[in-house]
């Protein structure tokens, strides 16, 4: 049974048979503080974005749930996921008020969390989310203290801005294929030799020092590169050209840099996309274009 988004709510108010409920969308209901899931057994996917919500009930009885999405609920202190054993996906919006993720040790198949700017969240016990393989922490504050990265073992993609320096727990996740970071201090000689995985890095508000440039160039797996909002920054590592299997390079916001680096890019490379950058970079990079090498430049001045 699907209820579309439009009538869920109708659908819960008219007291109509939620057994057989499986996706439910909540969205901007004024006035609803409480929200109770008691019937609905059946649910796997369940989306709340409501500015009014100050109680989650029932989520003991969705041991069917396997995605659950909470976008703008400012008013939510507390999630109890204990009895949510079949989640998947979990992902956390804009809930400034929420403090506890209780029962994430019961989520042994989670494979995906996503908390982005909630800062009064202080922990996350991932002691037993062994198989988490997406996890991105975003804007969340320095309260916040994930707990269990050495339990991460199939880990592949990992994104954290504006949190604290999770740089030294990258050793522990050496099949990591994708990584976002705002921190260049990731940027190691040890951990660019060892991670022989990882294909995709993305590098934001941040300069890079010759030494973690030299380390840059060392991760040889790389295939897609992008510079994002970096203003200070004022070249490109000079031995781009020396990863070999460099496919993608993006740019953006990054209206310092003003030249191609010295030595070239890598022969690899088929796709190169500026956008927001200096008009010096659009000039210079409009001839790069050949049949092996797609050029797209973007609103640059």
């Amino acid at each position: 049974m699907h209820i579309p988004e439009t009538n869920a709510w109708d659908a819960l108010e008219d007291g109509n048979d939620l057994t057989r409920l499986k996706t439910l969308v909540v969205r901007s209901v004024p006035g609803l503080k409480c929200l109770q899931l008691h019937s609905c057994t059946a649910l796997e996917e369940l989306t709340i974005n409501c500015e009014s919500l100050v109680q989650l009930e029932g989520l003991q009885s969705l041991g069917s749930l396997e995605r659950l999405e909470l976008i703008y609920t400012p008013g939510l202190e507390s999630l109890q996921l204990h009895s949510c054993t079949a989640l998947e996906e979990l992902r956390i919006r804009r809930c400034r008020s929420l403090t506890a993720l209780e029962g994430l040790q019961s989520l042994g198949r989670l494979k995906k969390l996503v908390v982005e700017w909630s800062p009064g969240l202080e922990s996350l016990q991932l002691h037993s989310c062994t198989a988490l393989e997406e996890l991105t922490i975003t804007y969340c504050g320095p309260l916040i203290q994930p707990e269990g990265l050495q339990y991460l073992g199939r880990l592949r993609h990992l994104a954290v801005y504006g949190c604290p320096d999770l740089g030294p727990c990258l050793e522990l996740f050496p099949q990591l294929e994708k990584l976002e970071t705002d921190n260049p201090s990731v940027l190691t000689m040890s951990f660019c030799y060892h991670h022989t995985t990882l294909r995709r890095l993305k590098l934001y508000h941040l300069v890079l020092s010759e030494e973690q440039g030299r380390a840059l160039v060392l991760l040889t797996s790389l295939q897609e590169l992008e510079f994002n909002d970096c203003p200070s920054l004022l070249d490109l590592p000079a031995g781009l050209h020396l990863l070999p299997s460099l496919k993608r390079l993006k740019i953006s916001y990054c209206q310092r840099i003003s030249r191609l680096p010295e030595t070239g890019l890598p022969l690899s490379l088929e796709e190169l996309e500026i956008s927001y950058c200096s008009k010096e970079l659009d000039d210079q990079w409009k001839g790069l274009a050949t049949s092996k090498l797609r050029v797209t430049i973007k609103e640059c001045w």
